[in-house]
């Protein structure tokens, strides 16, 4: 790692590290976080997709050299989440169809229960080699008991895709989308974690949702924008 990786930004309410979720995991302490949101690093799979798909507010991914890391094993990184999460806490990992069994099956041996499985419809669809796709997921699981909070809503949300000036990093989720969940899950002022921060959707999700944040990302220019995030929103 660089010699900036490990910087940390902000305290209290907010804070963002530059570094590798891998080797920060080290430093945090068993059963401190109360919900883990993460959309994490996998192979992106072209098939029938248009390059526009991937077009953010920085440029195209593909012509400014793709992702830095763009896969981490999932068995390398998910028995950590369970590690550090609180017992009766929740934990949302975003797939694709392609991952949706691998992410289950780790979870599974890793000790956590599996709760739903909620299908994000993007209102959009993208090509393919088969049916257009126009829905992602978000697996649901539990570490220990059941806790029950503000669960409302239903298992498909229905949330607009981030576009042109608004959309900061090429693979992000609605901010909203991410919030309800946040609200559903949690209680006010409780810690939430993402391992794989991207550009802060999760951030300023928790933000505007009144809980806590800690973010992780690896990538400088990632990490950057994610501070720019937080000042927006109203943080820092």
């Amino acid at each position: 790692m660089e010699k900036e990786a490990a910087a940390i930004y902000g305290a209290g309410k907010v804070e963002l590290i530059h570094d590798d979720f891998l080797h920060f995991a080290g430093s945090m302490e068993d059963n401190s976080i109360d919900l883990v949101f993460t959309d994490p690093p996998y192979e992106l799979v072209s098939g029938g997709m248009k390059r526009g798909r991937l077009l953010y507010r920085g440029g195209d991914i593909f012509k400014n050299g793709g992702f830095r890391t763009k896969q981490i094993e999932f068995a390398a990184w998910i028995p950590e989440i369970y590690r550090i999460l609180r017992e009766e806490r929740y934990f949302y990992v975003m797939s694709n169809d392609r991952n949706l069994f691998r992410i289950n099956e780790t979870c599974l041996d890793s000790g956590f229960r599996f709760c739903e499985l909620l299908v994000l419809d993007k209102k959009m669809t993208v090509p393919s080699s088969y049916y257009p796709k126009r829905a992602e997921f978000i697996l649901m699981y539990r570490k220990g008991r059941y806790r029950k909070v503000h669960f409302t809503g239903s298992t498909v949300i229905e949330a607009r895709m981030p576009r042109g000036e608004d959309k900061r990093h090429p693979t992000e989720k609605p901010v909203p989308m991410i919030k309800h969940l946040v609200e559903c899950s949690t209680l006010e002022d409780e810690v939430c974690f993402d391992p794989f921060m991207g550009s802060g959707a999760t951030g300023e999700a928790c933000i505007r949702a009144g809980r806590r944040f800690v973010g992780v990302e690896i990538e400088k220019k990632w990490f950057r924008a994610s501070k720019e995030r937080m000042l927006e929103a109203g943080y820092g």
